[in-house]
């Protein structure tokens, strides 16, 4: 498993987020230290800190590993419907058509 690429999608997700380092360092109870060894792949967090980080950033951990899954089509649904979610309900309702026309489902 490539830590890189986790510590990566970490990383975007934290910023994505608008989190610091600093912030979410100190949300799950770390060093900004340690979440920047995360982040470049040169620590592997615990199960417990992994959670925390996805927990706080508001991801899944699906998302975090879908590199590293053999369910990417489900994982990239998951991830469109958590964006979606985010986006207020006028928007919501244009992306949609928007897909259901790219669909042929007009």
């Amino acid at each position: 498993m490539d830590m890189k690429q986790i510590g990566q999608r970490i990383r975007n997700a934290r910023e994505a987020a608008n989190i610091t380092q600093e912030g979410l360092a100190l949300a799950i109870g770390c060093t900004t230290k340690h979440i920047g060894a995360i982040e470049r792949g040169i620590k592997t967090p615990r199960l417990d800190t992994f959670i925390a980080i996805a927990n706080t950033l508001g991801t899944s951990a699906d998302y975090l590993l879908q590199d590293f899954l053999e369910q990417p089509s489900e994982l990239l649904a998951g991830e469109m419907a958590s964006v979606l979610g985010q986006l207020p309900q006028d928007m919501q309702i244009r992306v949609l058509k928007g897909l259901r026309a790219f669909a042929g489902r007009g």
